[in-house]
């Protein structure tokens, strides 16, 4: 009994892209890693329109990567790592950055849905001020829920620095964010 493809990993459902299999392997791993790689698009772009151009783009490119790569340990962060350089050369074409809030994107629960919102307005706002070193590993860490190491491996930099970029990014956040909170906590 074969079976479904919903039971492979990823590292599985990426060798399936070398094979007759392809597309319905494709369309697992898509399913699993595209909220984490719009989402990111998101984060980081600002913009939904640029950020759906970088999502497409991030799974072409990473389906004909299959062509190329025969084994692939980590597929989320492969993934992601196309997803980042794509954004970074988005940035670097776009001349001015449009921060836009899609309160879509968070779902918030019904109650207190007002200061959620609010609140997640803020965090976003706070993220566009950090130095994007911290803001990518914040995203990655925060947001996509990568380890330490995954982030390390992924950016090509010492795990201990991928420490320090999340605590600092952590602690301007609070920081910028702490008039708010007072704000917040008075009402």
């Amino acid at each position: 009994m074969e079976r479904q493809l919903s039971e492979y990993s990823d590292t599985e459902l990426f060798a399936l892209l070398r094979t007759e299999r392809r597309e319905l392997a494709f369309g697992e791993l898509y399913s699993r890693l595209s909220p984490n790689v719009f989402a990111y698009c998101m984060r980081v772009l600002g913009s939904r329109d640029r950020a759906y151009d970088v999502f497409q783009d991030t799974f072409m490119r990473f389906y004909q990567s299959a062509e190329r790569i025969e084994y692939l340990e980590n597929v989320r962060a492969y993934a992601l790592t196309i997803c980042r350089n794509l954004c970074l050369n988005e940035k670097k074409r776009a001349q001015t950055q449009v921060v836009e809030f899609d309160e879509a994107l968070y779902n918030p629960g019904i109650s207190r849905e007002a200061d959620r919102s609010e609140m997640m307005k803020l965090i976003t706002m706070a993220m566009e001020l950090l130095p994007h070193d911290q803001k990518e590993v914040f995203v990655l860490r925060e947001y996509d829920g990568l380890s330490y190491n995954e982030i390390s491996a992924m950016l090509n930099i010492k795990l201990e620095t991928a420490k320090v970029r999340v605590f600092r990014a952590r602690q301007r956040i609070k920081e910028i964010l702490e008039p708010y909170l007072n704000e917040f906590s008075k009402e």
